[in-house]
């Protein structure tokens, strides 16, 4: 027998907490790509500069900040904002404690908090949310390398 088939497992909620594993990182290689179509390179920093989703979220919102079309600027300038905000409660979901429920489930918490499964769905359902725009950006205007107008 593994030992990891030692934890008690509630297929349910395993399976909310992969997917929500899955759409934050989803989300934040749109961001990731993003910056990179802003900077040329970025992905590289990603590594060397062990950067952590607050890294990249404040990265993204400077690069944004510096796009010179200001009708683009006012439309993106939220993305930006919006995936600092879900970063934080990736922290929240992702560096959690173990726990059991009332209902004696094994559960995530975070400050005396459980993580339910509708929880864990709803920031399944916010990481997509963001993620869409971020990455419609990628296949309009920030599709050719170099169409978007930075400050100087």
């Amino acid at each position: 027998m593994s030992e990891r088939l030692l934890i008690p497992q509630d297929d349910e909620y395993f399976q909310a907490v992969g997917l929500a594993a899955i759409a934050f990182a989803r989300l934040e290689w749109d961001a990731v790509w993003c910056c990179e179509k802003l900077q040329s390179g970025y992905i590289r920093s990603i590594e060397e500069k062990r950067k952590t989703a607050g890294k990249i979220a404040e990265d993204l919102k400077q690069l944004f900040s510096q796009v010179s079309d200001k009708t683009l600027l006012a439309k993106i300038e939220p993305f930006a904002e919006e995936f600092r905000e879900v970063a934080k409660e990736r922290n929240a979901l992702f560096h959690a404690k173990p726990g059991t429920s009332k209902n004696r489930e094994q559960r995530l918490f975070r400050e005396g908090v459980e993580w339910s499964i509708s929880a864990v769905n709803a920031f399944s359902d916010r990481c997509v949310s963001a993620a869409m725009p971020l990455n419609a950006l990628l296949h309009n205007e920030f599709a050719d390398v170099g169409s978007v107008q930075l400050k100087s």
